[in-house]
């Protein structure tokens, strides 16, 4: 049955559980022009909530989500209907090219894929899939899957804090839709690094996920390593990074050569799906023109510099915020606006998805 023409769906807002925070978003894209945020927060809980992506102490938890909204909510949240992440860290991806099919045998193709390649029983599993192609010569896709405990243990949460879930998804794919907001017009494949806490997620984008892929070391490890390396304590060394980086100074090659671990890593990462992408054929073709680097070790200096110049792609980090309306909120930082990239992602999912 069609929608009848009093229908009106329903908002959402935006949840994105990071690695010992939390980030709340709402955005009001009924009316035209750039989404208006309606409000917005960031919070901090104990890490031991949180456990290889399950949440463990719901409680615990609770209480940080409860001080979020009433202590650190700039405007307000007008739904109880929720979109949450997972850590793309915790899911399991793999890019699948099929021959012409029905969606019947699409998803038994998927399921068996996922049996083979993933070193987890698929009864524990979530399986779905995004289609990036679909033509007379055949279907590319990717298929995503998540160990059930994980998916299962955020469901509790958030209905036991009087949430509705609709959506679950990693955040990866949250992060690549504000991408998309950012420039719509845009038409070749660009390579998406988003700089967490703990892990950096990368993928390549083409219309929509082809590839992607998580490796360990984030901002908050780049701190720890300058400490190490520098001897010094963990304010001073997240002072270092903040104001030099990797950029030039008198302390560029200490700084660098403190996170060469990471950033070779990052690079080897990066070439192999790259690689993988031209190997075999995004639509079309095309070749990835450039960078985009987000999330808040993305503010880094000189990051974008030493991208560019060992990757031979231009490299910018994602500025979607002009697209963004605050209204009359009082807007974050520069310095902030990065780290809320990934659940303005969440929050600008279609009020009608529902939970997968």
């Amino acid at each position: 049955m069609g929608k009848l023409s009093f229908y009106h769906e329903q908002p959402l807002f935006g949840l994105d559980i990071g690695h010992s925070n939390l980030k709340i978003m709402q955005l009001d894209t009924a009316l035209a022009g750039s989404p208006r945020v309606i409000g917005y927060g960031f919070g901090q809980y104990p890490s031991r909530a949180i456990n290889n992506g399950q949440i463990v102490d719901y409680e615990l938890l609770a209480v940080s989500l409860h001080d979020l909204f009433e202590e650190h909510l700039v405007g307000e949240i007008t739904t109880k209907r929720v979109a949450c992440t997972v850590p793309t860290a915790r899911t399991f991806s793999r890019p699948m090219k099929l021959p012409p099919m029905n969606d019947k045998d699409i998803a038994e193709a998927v399921r068996l894929e996922a049996e083979q390649y993933i070193p987890v029983p698929a009864a524990n599993l979530y399986i779905d899939f995004d289609i990036a192609r679909r033509d007379q010569q055949g279907i590319d896709l990717l298929m995503v899957a998540t160990p059930k405990n994980i998916i299962d243990s955020h469901i509790k949460f958030l209905e036991g804090v009087g949430l509705e879930p609709v959506a679950l998804e990693p955040t990866m794919n949250a992060s690549a839709r504000f991408f998309d907001l950012a420039d719509p017009a845009h038409n070749q494949p660009a390579v998406l690094i988003d700089f967490g806490s703990t892990a950096i997620d990368l993928a390549v984008f083409d219309k929509t996920m082809f590839v992607n892929s998580t490796i360990d070391g984030g901002n908050d490890n780049m701190t720890e390593l300058i400490g190490q390396k520098m001897e010094i304590s963990v304010a001073e060394a997240h002072k270092l990074k903040v104001q030099f980086g990797i950029g030039v100074s008198d302390k560029q090659e200490a700084i660098k050569d403190a996170l060469e671990p990471i950033l070779s890593n990052l690079l080897r990462e990066v070439r192999r799906i790259v690689r993988y992408y031209d190997e075999h054929g995004g639509p079309g073709k095309r070749k990835i023109d450039r960078i985009v680097i987000l999330g808040g070790g993305a503010m880094m200096p000189g990051l974008s510099q030493y991208l560019s110049t060992e990757l031979k792609l231009p490299t910018r980090m994602l500025d979607p915020w002009s697209h963004v309306d605050f209204g009359r909120l009082a807007a974050p930082d520069d310095n902030e606006r990065p780290m809320y990239a990934t659940v303005a992602g969440e929050a600008l999912l279609e009020p009608g998805s529902t939970i997968k």
